[in-house]
């Protein structure tokens, strides 16, 4: 088995750290990627006993290769936030707010997906599908808080914070 830790040092390193990036944003982005990752995992491992979970691998795949990017370009446009003003500033706060958001319909999608594919999952690997969904609502929950958060710095009020809360509240009440 490879060893990871000395990868990941430098970024835990600086996301706890007294600097704005990386911070919640980008945190969220890596924990929905080891959600969706654990759940491909759940799946790779299911596929010999319903071949037609295979189909969803792909689909997994493409939502996590577009929230992967989004681990280092949040921190990046949040420095530019902090140095621009006026619009270009404006227009940065929009970039950040829909990384956030894209990452957060990213987690919807995983739910959709997972409540269509669970029951395919062998229960030898099911421990990891169950991770990978509490990553996936750790996730969605941090999209909330960074947009709650950045209406409180930045003024900017997203209509999706009641969306994603609902939505939350919908998937606690499924539980």
């Amino acid at each position: 088995m490879k060893t990871y830790c000395i990868k990941l040092r430098g970024y835990l390193d600086d996301l706890a750290k007294k600097k704005p990036s990386p911070g919640g944003g980008s945190a969220v982005c890596l924990a929905s990627c080891l959600g969706i990752s654990l759940i491909e995992k759940a799946i790779s491992f299911s596929i010999s006993k319903d071949e037609s979970l295979r189909k969803y691998l792909g689909s997994l795949g493409e939502l996590k290769k577009k929230v992967y990017s989004y681990i280092d370009q949040d921190g990046q446009i949040f420095e530019q936030i902090l140095k621009a003003k006026g619009s270009s500033k404006l227009e940065l706060i929009g970039k950040s707010e829909e990384i956030i958001i894209t990452t957060a319909k990213a987690c919807q999608e995983v739910f959709c997906l997972a409540g269509i594919i669970k029951s395919g999952i062998k229960k030898s690997i099911i421990s990891d599908f169950y991770i990978g969904l509490e990553f996936i609502a750790a996730a969605l929950k941090g999209c909330v808080f960074n947009l709650e958060a950045n209406r409180g710095i930045f003024g900017k009020k997203s209509r999706y914070i009641k969306i994603f809360k609902r939505y939350l509240k919908s998937l606690e009440s499924h539980s």
